[in-house]
């Protein structure tokens, strides 16, 4: 087109007079991206065992052998691969997003700008993509509607069309895709695992679009749009398969999804609360946590001015709870229970506050909380009170923010040494538990952020330390492995041995000389490096060929390939004996054999010549030369004593051990630690265990593990939902009150 000419391109024009993205809307879509992906991935972690089964379960039940495939091989994956795969898929969804925002314009997709014919393959997938979007827009419908409109209004795109939203459905199941065949998945997995993603997202992608409608409208974004803010029950039923969603508490029960043992608290509570009615002046049997009392408060308002300080009462005293320091472990909503503020609670009210005093009654006598970490679960005990009364959800649902936040603390206590590095993770743990303490007010999503960052923090802890443990106790398998290798080498070398001569017209004196000499060279090779050894595995090649060797040769081909083999067969033969410095007289007399077997195996039809024969002296003193020239370090040591094993419920306990779990050791001065096992070892099973840092390592037999479990000396260090654990002890509390069974 000329340059004069007045001609305008329509798409170059409407580009130009698209506005620019500020950084300050850049940075505000950055932060919902962020909450999208690390929301989404967070769960399919959450939920990875669970797919896993769901997968296996399929799998067996499927009639046809390529489906069935398509299950294990997703299964596998996600075994094996869990944390690559959901990393590959993070990353090609910031690189949509990323496109998407630097062009601020619709996805070509959107345009038809050629008809094509696609391939079967493509088509399957692209299938699975909308199927997957219309399933999650159909559950996130509400939700959508708003993030739809506050997109457009931050991207000055009113007219933004649902699946061009970078926030949208459409672009993160793509992106799953892209992720999948960055891989070089099958496509048959690529299919399973987005069909599986696709059901873990579908109860709770909602919340997390929940989160980013709460985060754009605090930013100043369409905050009067009300529509896709209420909170919603992660619990619902799978309105499109007719499946209910199943969570998985962090020590692997399964949860029933309609919240039975919440109702179940709930209608407790409240039968606590009738009973106590009758009991309360001034205040009715029932109402709610917003009823007003004599402070002129009610009690969620009382209990945000506690938490900001102190309380002034109506004569004009002031009321505060006891101080809580960074080492102060008390449970204030004891005091709390005995103050003017309860003037102002319902029967319900108090009954909740009896039950979360209750609960943090169990969190601070669990043993395996250290002191220190109890101390920063106690700072937060008014938020959680205030959580638990405004949403009920609380009681019901294991995942619920707040108690992912008091799991994860929790969780951390295997991290957190007594040097530098400890105490610096705590005072980390110590920030996060002040930012709640003083920013939340009544959104729990302040306990959302809060949990994900202690999540974090954790699962990089994990892989921290299994990458330092991994390097620091590796020359201490590898000495335990050469001492398992030198136990058991005699009996390797010997079967080896074996097989090569077994069935072979062999002459004794090439007999004796592989079980004499050649045997010390393959023990000292195997203790060095094993079956798989290059050397290991050399020498036994040369072993099968100097058997083969002196064997007749009868046909001319046979002959042909002896001469071809026999002058390396003979070096590597020289180099074997000088390595284990075979006396000289022993090594002449073999080489001087070996010339008259190799004449006599390929002499044809005619008499072998024989051996030459051997005097007493030399009988004699090829008897004295054998075990004095093995190497001292693949001689076997002594036996040692062999420590009893008791077949019981203890050793099954060492038996099951995996790499990664924890330990605790307990000692008789009353003090105690924790410990990593990083290896066992498959010969004598030794276990090797390292400290919190990695650093240190110190290795114990399966006899003594097990008597020390036995003693209770060892305690497996369960990394279990402590919320969980509270619970059901509160439910047992509460049925007693009651006097049920």
């Amino acid at each position: 087109m000329s340059d004069n000419s007045v001609v305008v391109n329509l798409n170059q024009y409407e580009r130009s007079r698209r506005p620019q993205i500020s950084a300050e809307t850049l940075a505000m879509l950055h932060g919902s991206r962020d909450l999208l992906i690390e929301g989404a991935t967070r769960a399919l972690t959450r939920q990875t065992e669970a797919m896993e089964n769901a997968l296996l379960t399929m799998a067996e039940r499927s009639p046809l052998l390529e489906t069935r495939n398509a299950f294990y091989s997703a299964q596998g994956l996600l075994s094996r691969q869990a944390n690559e795969l959901l990393s590959a898929c993070k990353d090609a969804y910031y690189r949509a997003f990323d496109k998407f925002t630097s062009n601020n314009e619709k996805p070509p997709s959107g345009e038809l700008l050629e008809l094509t014919l696609i391939g079967d393959q493509d088509y399957e997938l692209t299938l699975a993509v909308d199927k997957a979007t219309s399933r999650l827009r159909y559950n996130c419908a509400e939700e959508m509607v708003a993030l739809d409109a506050r997109v457009g209004h931050v991207m000055s795109r009113p007219d933004l069309v649902e699946n061009d939203n970078p926030l949208g459905p459409r672009i993160l199941c793509s992106a799953f895709m892209d992720g999948f065949s960055s891989m070089q998945l099958p496509q048959s997995a690529q299919v399973v695992l987005l069909n599986q993603f696709d059901l873990v997202l579908t109860t709770e992608l909602a919340h997390v679009y929940q989160s980013i409608n709460q985060y754009l409208a605090g930013h100043g974004i369409l905050p009067d749009l009300k529509i896709g803010m209420k909170s919603r029950s992660r619990n619902t039923a799978n309105a499109t398969n007719g499946t209910s969603s199943v969570n998985v508490s962090a020590s692997g029960n399964h949860v029933s999804s309609q919240g039975e043992t919440g109702t179940e608290m709930f209608s407790m509570f409240e039968q606590l609360a009738h009973g106590n009615s009758g009991q309360m002046s001034g205040v009715g049997s029932t109402g709610s946590a917003g009823s007003t009392g004599l402070t002129g408060l009610n009690l969620l308002d009382s209990l945000s001015q506690l938490q900001m300080g102190g309380l002034r009462l109506p004569d004009g005293g002031r009321f505060e709870l006891p101080l809580l320091e960074v080492a102060t472990i008390h449970n204030v909503l004891r005091s709390l229970q005995q103050s003017p503020v309860m003037q102002s609670a319902t029967p319900l009210d108090a009954v909740l506050v009896d039950a979360v005093a209750m609960l943090f009654d169990v969190v601070f006598d669990d043993a395996a909380i250290p002191d220190h970490l109890k101390a920063q679960i106690a700072r937060l005990q008014i938020p959680v009170l205030k959580a638990a009364m405004l949403d009920r959800n609380f009681f019901s649902q294991s995942n619920h923010p707040v108690r992912r936040m008091l799991d994860a603390i929790a969780t951390l206590s295997v991290h957190l040494p007594e040097n530098e590095a400890g105490h610096a993770r705590l005072e980390l743990i110590s920030g996060i538990v002040s930012r709640v303490v003083d920013d939340f007010e009544k959104d729990v999503t302040v306990f959302d952020l809060a949990a994900a960052e202690l999540e974090a923090l954790g699962s990089k802890l994990e892989v921290a330390l299994e990458e330092t443990a991994d390097v620091s106790l590796q020359p201490e398998i590898t000495q335990i492995k050469r001492l398992e290798r030198t136990e058991i080498a005699p009996v390797i070398v010997h079967d080896f041995i074996n097989r090569a001569l077994k069935d072979q017209p062999v002459a004794e004196a090439a007999r004796e000389f592989l079980r004499r000499d050649w045997a010390h060279l393959l023990t000292s090779d195997y203790v060095s490096e094993g079956e798989q050894g290059a050397h290991f595995n050399s020498h036994v090649e040369t072993m099968r060929e100097l058997v083969w060797s002196v064997q007749p040769k009868i046909d001319m081909d046979a002959r042909l390939m002896l001469v071809r083999i026999l002058p390396g067969l003979l070096k590597r033969l020289r180099e074997g004996v000088a390595e284990i410095e075979l006396p000289s007289k022993l090594c002449d007399r073999f080489f001087a054999n070996l010339v008259i077997l190799h004449a006599n195996a390929v002499r044809p039809n005619a008499q072998p010549v024989p051996l030459p024969e051997m005097t007493p002296e030399e009988i004699e003193e090829i008897a004295a030369a054998p075990t004095s020239d093995l190497p001292e370090s693949v001689v076997p040591a002594q036996e040692s004593a062999v420590e009893p094993e008791i077949e019981d419920e203890s050793t099954q306990q060492a038996r099951g051990l995996s790499k990664g779990e924890w330990i605790e050791f307990h000692y008789d001065d009353g003090t105690f630690r924790w410990a990593r096992l990083g290896w066992v070892g498959g010969v004598k099973n030794t276990y090797l265990f390292s400290d919190q840092d990695g650093m240190n390592s110190f290795s114990i037999s399966l006899p003594r593990l097990a008597e020390k479990f036995r003693c209770g000396e060892a305690v497996l260090v369960e990394r279990k939902s402590i919320t969980e654990s509270a619970f059901g002890k509160l439910m047992k509390l509460f049925r007693n009150k009651l006097g049920h069974a």
